[in-house]
């Protein structure tokens, strides 16, 4: 997790990016699965993702 600038229309912004993505990257799993995330967060603040 970062903020990376995007431009968009001659205005640049920082957006917060999972691996340099925005949105994230999907995760498929099926009910019963264990999911392992593990994040590392570099963005300047805490955050919560969903």
């Amino acid at each position: 997790v970062q903020l990376k600038n995007v431009s968009r229309i001659c205005h640049a912004k920082p957006i917060v990016t999972v691996n340099g993505r925005f949105p994230g990257p999907t995760i498929y799993a099926r009910e019963g699965d264990r999911v392992i995330v593990n994040v590392t967060n570099y963005a300047q603040y805490n955050l919560t993702l969903h």
